[in-house]
């Protein structure tokens, strides 16, 4: 039976393009279903200012009037701008196990980015850095952060049969936060107060929100400058700024938000972590109504694991002269909170100094992500 690609338009098209995701995993005991008020807003033009700078097309897969897959397809001009060349993205890829269907979503997508000038099919990736991307290919087996990936354990075959090669691997941890005592919490602890005399750097321990809200303006100078030399890292435009800070700092815990300042009182570093949502989210089932508000409150209140969203520093610091302090800083956090467990988000595979940190915590479970491309002619 043959595969019907359609481009996806309107909202109620879009609405049944987002919900193929939760009926495909319908019953996997890991799956965590994203908000459909959300999705909905990171696909609306309307919404997402993203759009104003990048093409964007959907596309469903059906067989016999029935959705079998679904992917997004990006061209994003800032990023040709900023690399020199158009790179077509692919991102929120789902789909049956069916090299049929998948074949199909990937062509159509592949005769676009290459009518339009496109020199290269990468994915999975977002509009952006901070949207969802990386295939998973290692750790099925453990619940993901509401920002992390999962995925079904067929997608690296069809992906990989189609052509698509590896590019770069981001890992993710899971691990006990560990004592007081531990001999690696020591040594930060010593290398920390030693810099911050040295260079007159110090933590901000903020517990409002209105505090924090300060700082967001030199959050986003760091992250850009921090970020913008990693593969696939648009820039950010103050419409998209004001769109994710809406976004992500309506999450933010004040315990869980770590910024280290210069003695000018200009920011230097940040970490970021939320409590987990993944289970909240799993009993809301996609929705806040009629209940899924209430899980997700209880879930702030109640919980003993954290997700480390971001973390950076300024490029004009040394990681290791402020990661010290920033990790020092969230582990007594951690303490009074009683959290048990933290997991970190993507962290590129070659960031050792990052993931050395968390290997020597001893992790209960490590996750890997893989970003693929394929040279187009």
């Amino acid at each position: 039976m043959s595969v019907q690609i359609t481009e996806v338009s309107g909202r109620k098209q879009l609405k049944r393009w987002i919900r193929f995701q939760h009926a495909l995993y319908g019953g996997d005991s890991l799956f965590v279903p994203q908000l459909v008020s959300d999705e909905l807003d990171t696909f609306d033009p309307q919404r997402n200012p993203a759009f104003r700078v990048a093409d964007v097309r959907f596309l469903l897969a059906e067989r016999d009037g029935e959705p079998v897959g679904r992917v997004c397809g990006v061209i994003h001009h800032l990023e040709a701008d900023k690399v020199g060349h158009k790179r077509g993205r692919f991102g929120w890829y789902e789909c049956i196990d069916d090299a049929a269907v998948s074949d199909a979503m990937l062509a159509h997508l592949e005769a676009w980015f290459r009518a339009e000038g496109c020199t290269e099919l990468a994915g999975p990736l977002g509009f952006t850095d901070l949207d969802p991307e990386g295939l998973l290919i290692d750790g099925n087996g453990a619940l993901p952060t509401i920002a992390g990936s999962y995925h079904k354990p067929y997608y690296r075959g069809l992906l990989e049969g189609y052509g698509l090669a590896k590019v770069v691997d981001y890992e993710e941890f899971r691990f006990e936060i560990p004592p007081e005592d531990h001999p690696v919490l020591q040594i930060l602890r010593h290398k920390a107060a030693r810099d911050q005399e040295k260079y007159g750097l110090r933590p901000l321990r903020l517990s409002k929100r209105k505090d924090i809200l300060q700082f967001v303006p030199q959050f986003w100078e760091v992250l850009e400058k921090a970020f913008a030399r990693l593969y696939a890292v648009t820039p950010l435009t103050p419409e998209q700024v004001d769109y994710y800070t809406r976004k992500y700092f309506g999450y933010i815990d004040p315990d869980f938000v770590q910024f280290v300042v210069d003695d000018d009182g200009r920011l230097a570093g940040f970490f970021l972590g939320i409590p987990s949502l993944s289970r909240a989210f799993q009993k809301a089932g996609g929705h806040l109504l009629p209940l899924g508000f209430w899980h997700v409150l209880r879930a702030f209140k109640a919980n003993d694991t954290v997700d480390f969203l971001l973390a950076g520093v300024d490029p004009d610091w040394s990681p290791s002269t402020v990661l010290p302090t920033l990790t020092v800083e969230m582990h007594r956090a951690l303490a009074r909170r009683s959290i048990r467990f933290a997991e970190t988000n993507r962290e590129l595979e070659t960031n050792t100094t990052v993931n050395r940190i968390w290997s020597r915590f001893v992790p209960v479970n490590t996750r890997r992500s893989r970003i693929y491309s394929k040279a187009l002619a």
